[in-house]
């Protein structure tokens, strides 16, 4: 007994160095596998920054930067995304797993032109860490207030590579439009299609979700649809809310006769048009919110528009969601990896 415990024993010793010789780099081992997974808390950037800079404007300036209220959303409005400081030698083991860290590095750097560092997995798996090292904090603040928008894009793009991860290649949308448009989605197996039209497609999901005051229906949908390109102007935000209300009167009816989903066209919320470049793909991407003309639901949408490969149409991707009592700045960035992930 004792005998063929130490032998099984042995074997699993020799096993493992079977694993650990074999597994080097040049066998295609990955360095990552005994990594832990980084929190999927998508939208909170942790600075690791001396706590000096951080109490003056260099941390007004990026706080400012990073945590502007996003006004294409319903009122409360939300923060594009939460921002939080730690100084450097002290990010404990636990710290290490979050998503997104910045290290910024001041007067131990001799150069007046600052190029980012971007590492990924460094402590954990489907990690981002960003090195940024300035000459002086005046060029610090001076480099966030022209710059946040790149570390923004590099952030969002590593976001949808990441949640993308989570979805599957092989589900409703690929099966209903992958013949007509030849583009692949990834999205979860819950998103089913609802309608169907003459190049359109509507798919949506519903989920449950519960807070101190009981269950709520969440549902997050996507749309498709193309049309014929004439020029440019179709790209400008007047015209892309045109073309959106047109599609949502004729095919998302509500309850009531009179019902149907439309743009919010007020002085609260604003619907911003802009343009968006991934891996050299343009897009027009528009945000706002949108609401059921004569009910009371709403909620925020976010959608890109871009052109066929032959120039001859406009196909627009549009996710939006309808979440009472929870923010949607966290939904809308899982549509919007729905949206991209064709291109990434």
């Amino acid at each position: 007994m004792q005998l063929s415990l130490k032998s099984n024993i042995l074997l699993l010793l020799l096993s493992f160095l079977f694993v650990l010789t074999n597994c080097d780099s040049s066998n295609g081992y990955n360095p990552n596998i005994l990594k832990p997974k980084a929190k999927k808390d998508y939208g909170e950037i942790l600075f690791a920054i001396n706590k000096k800079y951080w109490k003056n404007e260099l941390g007004k300036t990026i706080k400012s930067s990073f945590e502007n209220l996003i006004k294409t959303t319903p009122l409360p409005y939300e923060k594009e995304y939460n921002v939080d400081f730690i100084v450097p030698n002290k990010i404990i083991k636990n710290l290490k797993q979050k998503n997104c860290i910045v290290f910024i590095e001041i007067e131990n750097y001799h150069s007046i032109k600052t190029v980012p560092e971007f590492k990924k997995d460094l402590w954990a798996k489907n990690q981002l860490v960003i090195e940024l090292k300035f000459k002086t904090e005046k060029l610090a603040i001076n480099y966030f207030k022209t710059n946040s928008n790149l570390i923004k894009q590099k952030i969002n793009q590593f976001y949808y590579l990441t949640i993308s991860k989570e979805y599957s290649k092989i589900n409703s949308i690929n099966s209903s439009i992958e013949k007509d448009l030849s583009l692949k989605y990834s999205t979860t197996k819950e998103m089913k299609l609802n309608k169907k039209g003459e190049d359109f497609w509507w798919f949506s999901e519903l989920n449950i979700k519960r807070d101190q005051n009981g269950s709520h229906e969440i549902q997050k949908g996507v749309l498709i649809y193309k049309y014929p390109y004439y020029d440019q102007k179709q790209f400008k935000k007047q015209s892309q809310i045109k073309i959106r209300d047109s599609i949502c009167e004729k095919y998302l009816r509500g309850k009531n006769d009179n019902s149907y989903m439309i743009t919010v066209k007020n002085g609260l919320n604003e619907t911003i048009s802009e343009p968006y470049i991934l891996n050299d793909k343009y897009f027009n991407k528009l945000s706002g919110c949108w609401k059921m003309e004569n009910d009371k639901m709403g909620g925020a949408f976010v959608s890109i528009s871009f052109l066929t490969k032959d120039k001859t149409n406009i196909i627009t991707t549009e996710g939006y969601v309808y979440a009472p009592n929870f923010e949607k700045i966290k939904l809308l960035r899982e549509l919007e990896t729905i949206l991209y992930s064709p291109f990434l």
